[in-house]
């Protein structure tokens, strides 16, 4: 084998739009690429690539992928309690934090279901 890195993961949507604006408002994520990639059912399709600040990995807004389909993201913070209250402010809702001994981590939901999960790992090297 002579994988290097994870380059896109594809996140299927139902509207690019709403998620597109979910993904940079919500979760301050960036537009690497956002292009007309093809033409689906008398409908234009974007190629919205998305990545966290800062990040090489990006995932793809995809509406072609089996709609049943539900992606999950782990996104890793330093500081959640501050990333948590911002995201309320924001008006997610959002459970409680999850206090667990590795870390502290809360599940994010965007608009198609894809679930995220947001933690801050411990220290355990300590």
């Amino acid at each position: 084998m002579n994988i290097q890195y994870l380059d896109l993961i594809g996140m299927p949507v139902t509207d690019q739009k709403a998620s597109l604006e979910f993904y940079t408002k919500m979760l301050g994520f960036e537009e690497r690429v956002n292009m007309e990639h093809f033409e689906m059912e008398d409908k234009n399709v974007r190629w919205i690539e998305l990545v966290p600040p800062g990040a090489d990995t990006a995932i793809v807004l995809s509406t072609w992928e089996d709609s049943d389909s539900r992606g999950t993201l782990i996104l890793v913070t330093t500081d959640i309690e501050a990333d948590y209250a911002e995201l309320q402010a924001k008006g997610l809702t959002l459970p409680p934090l999850d206090h667990q001994p590795w870390g502290i981590s809360v599940l994010i939901t965007d608009p198609d279901g894809n679930k995220m999960i947001l933690q801050q790992n411990m220290d355990m090297s300590a």
